[in-house]
């Protein structure tokens, strides 16, 4: 485990006065495919936000009146108050933005292995949590009781954690204190201003179905509203038609990939 890491080593009077940012090296091993992507962890003294990092940089361009947008590579939009279990998860679908809210106990097993990263002596705990087995590596000398995602709970901050088919990885690579909390509301809070829409896991499982059955219905809805199709996508015949729902129908089953298995979107079986 490769850590590089700035200005952790302060005391716990300063951190709990003070804004921090822990960055962490997210990598996710899908079928055929792999994505790297770094993720922010802000901590301050109400809240915790968990995002990717590229939308800091983004941000500054739109802030410089550059029209730009952020893609995201991973489904890990998170608010939450500090030192809760109470999350909020946003969720991106078409034109629209998804808030849903999940109370996330974690019941770690602490274990007596131990390892050195640099100046740390990390601790290493496990649990199972949506569906996944974790294991987890920790530090008593950072005391913020949080980490990457949804994992939190533990006596000290997670420096690296990752599941145990090695699918989802997450790496602290640097710590950065920052000035003040940043403010994450045209992104987070908001996405783009549009404002997040409240439902329930049952209502957004609903709503991502709906989609894929009528993927062919949103693609039209798609071009209507100035998209334009890829050269080899001929709508032309029903066949055709058929043909290409069939086809996005599979790839949206292939490339989904959620982190917890146990509120996994209920895609129909081939």
């Amino acid at each position: 485990m490769k850590i590089i890491l700035f200005s952790l080593l302060i005391t716990f009077e300063i951190l709990s006065s003070q804004n921090h940012r822990f960055i962490y090296k997210l990598e996710i091993n899908k079928k055929d495919d792999f994505i790297k992507t770094n993720m922010a962890l802000d901590i301050s003294d109400s809240s915790v936000k968990f995002y990717e990092l590229g939308f800091v940089k983004n941000d500054s361009l739109r802030k410089t009146g550059k029209n730009t947008q952020y893609f995201l590579k991973c489904d890990q939009l998170l608010l939450r108050k500090r030192n809760s279990f109470e999350n909020k998860i946003f969720f991106s679908h078409g034109y629209d933005y998804f808030a849903i809210r999940s109370t996330d106990k974690i019941d770690w097993k602490l274990e007596k292995e131990t390892k050195k990263v640099q100046d740390y002596t990390l601790q290493k705990a496990t649990s199972n949590f949506g569906g996944r087995k974790w294991i987890a590596w920790f530090s008593h000398k950072i005391p913020f009781q949080e980490g990457p995602y949804k994992f939190r709970g533990l006596s000290g901050l997670i420096f690296e954690i990752y599941d145990s088919e090695n699918i989802f990885h997450y790496t602290l690579v640097k710590s950065i204190t920052l000035p003040e909390a940043f403010d994450t509301s045209n992104f987070l809070e908001t996405h783009y201003g549009k404002k997040p829409i409240a439902v329930s896991l049952k209502q957004y499982h609903k709503i991502k179905l709906d989609s894929y059955n009528n993927v062919i219905e949103e693609f039209s809805d798609f071009i209507r509203k100035g998209g334009t199709l890829a050269s080899d996508d001929d709508l032309s015949t029903p066949e055709k038609i058929r043909e290409r729902k069939k086809s996005i129908q599979k790839s949206i089953k292939e490339y989904y990939l959620p982190i917890e298995k146990d509120k996994a979107i209920p895609y129909p079986k081939d």
